[in-house]
């Protein structure tokens, strides 16, 4: 077969007359090309790591030194009169040549000391925190001093993507003390007295007694690990779990919130898209793109950045393996479309292919009526399995012979894009249409998503793009950049008029290679039942997306109140209206100050969130009394949030020392119900514009950017909401329950959830 034949460089036949090589000289190509291509990426690396060294120095610092140097060592001030012996010993006859020798390694030694020594003092100065406590306009005087230091010391110039990681502060391991008073402050509100009574005691056992031995284990080891959560965190929560992907783990963006793509050819829209997140991939490999700064000063983490292209969720027995693969390796995507498997190079030689030549190939491959090979429809049902059993389906199918060519293939793919025969619509007067788009983002039919890997891109028949993401690589903010990057350019003129893109080509190029596959009927069988079993779980999926255009963050601010506060307190109002209790809610925040910092949690059920609910739902309260006690609970939730983006939250640091006592073999009653806690309300917001891609006026065009995207419930009897603030008049909220439960209905809550948004509004309403 052809592409068996271009797998490799060359084959040999041994026969009577001696050995016949029969050199391919596509594969010698392609592997010249991948060489050369891993060669300039190291390269790369080598200059980035040269420019790390010395960051933030700049070469006029280096000539500084220099000059100084020689002017003490033809002055004999200072230290340069007893430096300036060691000249002695270069063995150069000219004294010329000896000094400028001497000088150029002495200011090379400074340089890079005063390079290392400012990292350090930066590092420092980045523990400190007070600036987010502190509101524009009331800054402090400390405040103000730390602010000038650490302007001092940063890079004035364009700044590479890792340019402050090695800059950036270790997590801190909160107080013990601390943190079970905070988590016993969290549950008052939901529990009765008796159980209250009962988790003290629990608390106070735990902390005066094993809790104490494994904070010791834990602070030792969060001295010599980068994070002392995110490594277990990855392998503990996403990588052991043995559940099925599809909704349980993976999460989903879409396309701009308007009637029309930026292009209704599905090649051209594909075409687009693939070249963007090509784009970006080559500015994470030269670190050319610009890490996210606070306030224009405080850096934060970007190594999630490095593992969103070229990655794979491997399948294991007991834990899954990511592997990342060099771009180098990752040449090609591989392209699903009505039931068949395709690789695409992206690559002519040493550069890229245009825009227009990859909208060619994806055309070759929707006009092809070639029917699936044997099990080949249902292949990507088993990513869609337990893990284990797809991993010992994985091993017995598909670890030799045809199968594991073709699998590779896959696996170290940049990505994979379905060209789904499917069409996706938005309307604002009709919720079913982007409701329909987010699922069958999400889920597909079952078996036309590969959940294993970081990204899979979907194009919809009409042009829709939509995107599912395996989460353990990176959280959703960072794709979320990712998006902003993807639809800036698709509506910055790469489309004609027409619809097609930009450009003509000539060449004549390499058509997609179909992958072949050699699929036993028992493996057939499996993949079948795994197809039904995926479908039992998407048409158990209740999903709903509300598009509120009353009014957004714009509004809010306008009451001095946080947005995110503002939000959470409408969903706790709308979840006590349903169902007449509090819940343990989840939200997640970011911890990126840290080096390596992920997410923690923010647990917005307090004393002060009750206390709002029941004034709302009580008629004989004022709008006054309404309005002081929701700035009261927003303002308790701010605190809350800042403390968790310092790392003084609860769940990481207690999921850690259950983690610390499962390796000791130490057991805590304590722990083991702090984490069986089931979150019935599990919430996120997507950031909106976190970057400078955009270059079309924001506001009256944030729909356009993204409609935002969600994830599936955390409790099968509960709530998985993710919202995203549009600019600063839209707002959309991603709901999903199980209709198998038949205390919850997404479409209800959606419902609920607007008619309390503007309720609270009236209480901001005068007469």
């Amino acid at each position: 077969m052809a592409e068996a034949r271009q797998a490799v460089a060359f084959q040999f036949t041994v026969t009577d007359n001696g050995i016949v090589i029969d050199f391919n000289h596509i594969g010698i190509n392609n592997v010249i090309q991948a060489v050369l291509h891993a060669a300039r990426l190291k390269w790369s690396d080598f200059r980035n790591a040269l420019y790390k060294s010395v960051f933030p120095n700049s070469g006029a610092s280096y000539l500084i030194i220099t000059m100084l140097l020689i002017l003490m060592r033809y002055l004999q001030l200072g230290p340069a009169k007893y430096l300036l012996q060691l000249e002695a010993n270069i063995p150069l006859q000219s004294p010329q040549v000896t000094m400028c020798t001497y000088v150029i390694l002495l200011a090379t030694v400074l340089w890079i000391t005063l390079a290392y020594c400012k990292r350090y003092l930066l590092k420092l100065l980045l523990n400190y925190k007070g600036w987010l406590n502190e509101s524009k306009g009331k800054t402090s005087l400390q405040t103000k001093v730390w602010y000038c230091l650490v302007n001092m010391l940063l890079w004035k110039g364009k700044l590479k993507l890792l340019s402050y990681q090695s800059s950036l502060p270790r997590l801190p391991v909160p107080d013990l003390n601390l943190t079970t008073q905070r988590y016993l402050k969290s549950i008052r509100p939901l529990t009765n007295d008796d159980q209250y009574d009962r988790m003290v005691k629990l608390a106070n056992s735990f902390q005066n007694g094993v809790g104490y031995k494994l904070q010791r284990y834990l602070v030792l080891y969060s001295w010599w690990a980068s994070n002392y959560v995110s490594d277990w965190w990855e392998k503990y929560v996403y990588l052991r779990s043995r559940t099925s992907l599809l909704i349980n783990s993976n999460y989903y963006m879409i396309d701009g919130a308007t009637p029309i793509p930026a292009s209704k050819i599905q090649a051209a829209r594909a075409a687009s898209i693939t070249r963007s997140i090509l784009q970006y991939r080559q500015m994470i490999d030269d670190e050319s793109l610009e890490p996210l700064m606070l306030r224009n000063a405080i850096p934060m983490c970007s190594k999630q950045h490095l593992r969103q292209m070229n990655t794979v969720r491997i399948p294991g027995k007991e834990c899954d393996q990511i592997v990342h693969y060099s771009s180098s390796v990752s040449r090609h995507i591989a392209v699903f479309h009505k039931g068949r498997y395709y690789k695409v190079d992206l690559y002519r030689g040493p550069r890229w292919l245009k825009t227009v030549e990859l909208e060619k190939q994806f055309q070759t491959i929707i006009d092809d009526d070639d029917t699936p090979q044997a099990g080949e429809l249902h292949l990507a049902a088993l990513t869609t399995q337990n893990r284990t059993h797809w991993a010992n389906l994985r091993e017995k199918y598909f670890s030799h012979g045809m199968n594991k060519q073709s699998l590779d293939v896959i696996e170290r793919s940049a990505f994979v894009l379905v060209l789904d025969d499917t069409e996706q619509f938005y309307d604002e007067n009709d919720p079913s249409k982007l409701n329909s788009f987010c699922k069958a983002t999400l889920c597909g039919n079952g078996y036309n998503r590969w959940f294993d890997k970081s990204i899979t891109v979907v194009i919809y028949a009409n042009g829709r793009f939509g995107a599912n993401m395996e989460h353990t690589p990176a959280d959703a903010p960072i794709f979320g950049h990712l998006l902003e990057y993807m639809m800036s350019n698709d509506y910055d003129g790469r489309f004609k008029a027409d619809g097609h893109c930009y450009g003509e080509t000539k060449r004549r190029l390499r058509p997609p290679t179909r992958l072949k596959w050699d699929i036993p009927l028992n493996c057939a069988k499996e993949m079948q039942d795994s197809a039904k079993i995926a479908k039992l779980a998407i048409d158990d999926l209740d999903l709903y997306v509300l598009d509120f255009n009353n009014y957004g963050k714009g509004y809010m601010k306008t009451c001095k109140i946080s947005p995110d506060g503002y939000m959470q307190m409408a969903l706790q109002l709308t979840y006590y209206k349903l169902t007449h209790q509090f819940c343990l809610t989840y939200e997640s925040s970011m911890t990126r100050l840290y080096r390596e910092g992920r997410t923690e949690t923010v647990r917005p059920v307090t004393t002060h969130s009750v206390e709002f609910v029941l004034t709302m739902c009580d008629k004989t309260k004022s709008k006054e009394e309404k309005r002081q006690a929701l700035r009261n609970a927003c303002d308790y939730h701010s605190n809350l949030a800042k403390e968790a983006m310092l790392g003084n939250g609860i769940d990481r640091h207690l999921f850690c020392l259950y983690v610390v006592s499962q390796y000791l073999k130490l057991d805590s009653p304590f722990l083991k119900e702090v984490l069986s806690e089931p979150w019935r309300l599990s919430t996120s917001q997507t950031p909106h514009h976190q970057t400078n891609f955009c270059k079309m006026d924001y506001n009256p065009n944030a729909k356009k950017l993204s409609a935002g995207g969600g994830f599936g419930p955390v409790a099968d009897d509960g709530y998985g909401i993710s919202y995203i603030f549009a600019g600063d008049d839209f707002l959309m909220v991603h709901i999903t329950s199980k209709k198998s439960c038949e205390s919850t209905s997404s479409t209800e809550f959606a419902n609920m959830l607007k008619k309390n948004l503007l309720e609270i509004q009236q209480c901001f309403e005068e007469s």
